[in-house]
């Protein structure tokens, strides 16, 4: 009788947690003028928040929601470094091995790079190649020789420095050592073990239930965002807040696709990111590894045209934040760190 009496009288606490992650989130959509979002929240192995906020299609007034197929732009990057772990564990590469093993007519000046250094922007190569073009489908192989004659920025392994070039390398070796396509080895050996049943390739042309469509803004005037016909292996899925929330799950218990210590090694410290002595930002494999506020976090954002995204697990915690956005001036780390500041004081 008494806890009824309490939850009649005090009904509001029931919801608090919601109603302030819905102020949060809502208040900063529109600041940054957000068309639409999926937002997961995972705390101590339990889903605390999934849902859609906003609308997934504004000319049909669609609202987003868990079920929402967004891109994920460069958080597509932890599959590609799980796949090339996968296939080390079968015994088909190295991620010690030299990229002429892969690509014996590269350059001589490539031979010193590794797999590793691919996975961890350390190979020296540029960022893009000089054959990309988001209008134009052009092949992995086609995009890599492109960028042969281009001279080395560093000398591999001395620094960081964001490379794309290196992502598409990463998928014509998981093509060439699987024997099947980078995107149907994904999806078999990482996506349906997991459950992840609705994430897949950002291939433009075929029909995808529930796919959100991007925006963008020209001045206060909101636009359809900029078509994106080339798949991008750099960024290659499309996901919903649902699947990553299975991928989260397993992530975290570490007990299929890969052996612990493979999960392990994918966000350990490779290189430090900046030259700030006091910054603790470093690169692993697909991953960032930093500090807010004192919490250790493993996370990765990602950007295509009319679409942003972000994924943060604060791994000491027990906390995981996945906010995917249809919006290409939307800024993910912002409600990333409002919902943290949130949670990680509850």
């Amino acid at each position: 009788m008494k806890q009824l009496l309490f939850i009649l009288f005090f009904p509001s606490l029931l919801f608090a947690q919601t109603d302030s992650t819905d102020i949060i989130v809502q208040n900063i959509m529109k600041q940054q003028k957000i068309v639409g979002l999926s937002l997961a929240v995972i705390k101590k192995g339990e889903v605390t928040v999934n849902k859609g906020y906003g609308l997934a299609n504004v000319e049909f007034n669609v609202a987003a929601s868990n079920e929402t197929v967004f891109r994920l732009g460069s958080v597509s990057k932890q599959f590609f470094t799980t796949a090339i772990m996968k296939l080390q564990e079968e015994g088909k590469l190295s991620i010690n091995d030299s990229v002429h093993k892969f690509f014996p007519d590269a350059p001589e000046t490539w031979r010193p790079i590794l797999v590793k250094n691919l996975m961890s922007h350390t190979s020296g190569l540029q960022r893009e190649s000089p054959a990309y073009d988001n209008f134009k489908m052009i092949s992995d192989l086609g995009i890599i020789k492109a960028a042969y004659p281009l001279a080395l920025d560093f000398k591999t392994g001395e620094k960081y420095q964001y490379c794309n070039i290196a992502y598409y390398m990463l998928a014509q070796i998981i093509t060439q050592v699987s024997g099947i396509h980078w995107g149907k080895y994904i999806e078999e050996k990482l996506f349906a073990p997991a459950g992840m049943n609705n994430s897949r390739m950002t291939d433009f042309y075929p029909i995808i239930l529930n796919r959100a469509s991007g925006y963008m803004h020209k001045g206060d005037t909101l636009l359809n965002a900029t078509a994106m016909f080339a798949i991008r292996p750099s960024g290659g899925f499309l996901s919903t807040s649902t699947d990553m929330i299975k991928w989260d799950k397993v992530i975290t218990e570490k007990k299929m696709i890969l052996k612990k210590e493979s999960w392990e090694m994918l966000w350990q410290p490779f290189i430090k990111i900046s030259n700030d002595e006091k910054s603790k930002s470093y690169y692993g494999f697909g991953w960032t590894i930093d500090e807010f506020d004192g919490h250790k976090f493993v996370g990765h954002g990602g950007a295509n045209i009319g679409f942003r995204s972000y994924y943060t697990r604060f791994v000491n915690d027990g906390l995981s934040i996945i906010v995917i956005t249809n919006t290409d001036e939307a800024n993910p780390v912002a409600i990333i760190k409002a919902l943290a500041n949130y949670y990680l004081r509850k």
